[in-house]
């Protein structure tokens, strides 16, 4: 219908990038203010970060679970605006003490800790929000066309990944172009910009929802949606107490803590789900870590931002290719493709630099050329599963345990992502750092694995309840 297609597209408009691989620009820039902010050492560098993953970790079950118990309008339009407050505060307290020109002392530390847990705060913002908007509101507004879901899928995730390509930029051409000392500048627009942005979002979303009768109706009741999800989650997602506050004490608290995760393990897509958390569970990607090692190995600063841009280009053209893969092959055996060609491609790139430290003789330039290419190449096959088995949890898990399943996805991730970074930790050298990397093609390995066995099982015939026939051809 039209009005759908146009709330569609209203909805890609308010896309915010996704904590995932490749894609935590937020975070990035938040390394940046911590770094110039304590200029002497990456240890609040370090800690932003991993404050960043623990929360997300430990909150993304019970952010999913709040959204699941909000009207629609309401948990997308308050994310937001935490998402741009939490941003907004960061930035102002950052501009307050760049402008200070303070670096020690009781108001000093004070700010730089209120500067690390308002930007942190701000990704539980974003993360209900891409549950609410990117998640459930897109499934609603399809319905049971799951392949215009794949297309508005991919359409999201291309902005995700333009803006990952286009944020940089904008950064550094405010930092070259704005006057005064570079970070003040560009800390100042990222003030300006939160301020200015929850207003036009919540209009827009407002607008989605008046050109969707889909959109504007209530949730499917739990009783109604009949999934085996709703059952196991044993009235999860009204928190025993409806819509109202939840009733009880610690215990009850904390089985209302633990039970999105029972609904995850039950739901019929778990296996492809954890195979998408366990891609999280990995050195190769264009995070720091892998940055300082071919930074050591010596490529220069021009060529790593140009193989990251590629890189980004890579999974662009995965969006593109997604939805007529969708249609010609079904949903399951495209993200068993995809992930395979990821494994291909991140071998590849990491066979030199295994052999080379086994004692083989690898050239240098070879080692760095095939493993920035294979890197480059296996964003493809990432991001094409990523859809894949993201649209997989939308259509085999009810409305009303989507956003608890999908938060405790992100909690996964995040949790992976910080073992990952503690594995740098305890491997810290670039000799050593060829043994991550083999670590990592493992993982994936698995990943592959665990989707295959999925594939083959759907394909005999053995699908569990709630996953839809069209999946598999």
């Amino acid at each position: 219908m039209a009005g759908d297609e146009e709330a569609g597209q209203l909805l890609g408009t308010t896309s915010t990038g996704t904590s995932e691989p490749d894609t935590q620009v937020a975070s990035k820039q938040g390394d940046h203010k911590a770094a110039k902010l304590h200029p002497s050492s990456l240890v609040f560098v370090a800690l932003w970060g991993l404050l960043d993953s623990a929360l997300a970790a430990a909150c993304g079950g019970a952010v999913g679970a709040w959204v699941d118990r909000q009207p629609r309008l309401a948990a997308a339009s308050r994310m937001y605006l935490l998402q741009n407050i939490c941003v907004a505060a960061s930035a102002a307290t950052a501009l307050a003490l760049l402008l200070s020109g303070a670096r020690s002392g009781m108001l000093y530390w004070l700010g730089l800790a209120v500067t690390m847990a308002a930007g942190s705060a701000s990704t539980l913002g974003a993360l209900g929000s891409t549950l609410s908007v990117e998640r459930e509101w897109t499934k609603t507004l399809c319905g049971g066309d799951y392949a215009a879901l794949a297309s508005l899928n991919a359409a999201m995730k291309r902005i995700d990944l333009t803006c990952l390509i286009a944020s940089p930029l904008m950064v550094g051409l405010v930092m070259q172009y704005a006057g005064g000392p570079p970070m003040v500048g560009s800390t100042l627009a990222l003030l300006a910009w939160n301020m200015l942005a929850w207003p036009p979002e919540l209009l827009l979303l407002r607008r989605a929802q008046r050109l969707s009768p889909a959109l504007a109706a209530d949730r499917p009741p739990l009783h109604a949606a009949g999934g085996s999800t709703e059952s196991a989650a044993g009235g999860f997602a009204s928190g025993e107490g409806g819509r109202g506050r939840p009733r009880g004490g610690p215990t009850a608290w904390l089985r209302r803590q633990a039970r999105p995760w029972a609904v995850y393990a039950r739901q019929p897509a778990a296996a492809p789900a954890l195979a998408l958390a366990l891609l999280y569970l990995t050195v190769l990607s264009w995070g720091t870590l892998m940055t300082a090692y071919l930074k050591a190995e010596g490529l220069p600063e021009a060529e790593l931002a140009l193989y990251r841009g590629l890189g980004a280009l890579s999974g662009i053209l995965a969006t593109l290719t997604f939805p007529p893969l969708h249609r010609w092959l079904g949903l399951v055996p495209t993200g068993a493709a995809a992930i395979w060609l990821q494994l291909a491609c991140l071998l590849c790139g990491v066979v030199p630099a295994v052999a080379a430290a086994a004692g083989a003789s690898v050239g240098s330039s070879a080692r760095v050329y095939a493993l920035v290419w294979g890197l480059v190449l296996s964003r493809f096959g990432l991001w094409s599963y990523d859809l894949a088995a993201n649209q997989l949890i939308q259509e085999s898990v009810d409305h009303g345990s989507l956003g608890a399943v999908s938060g405790v996805q992100g909690s996964l991730q995040s949790l992976l992502q910080m073992l990952a970074y503690l594995a740098g930790v305890l491997q810290p050298t670039t000799q050593q750092f060829p043994l991550l990397m083999a670590g990592s093609c493992c993982v994936v390995g698995v990943a592959a694995v665990l989707v295959t066995a999925f594939s083959l099982r759907s394909a005999c015939g053995r699908r569990l309840p709630g996953l839809q026939p069209e999946l598999v051809r």
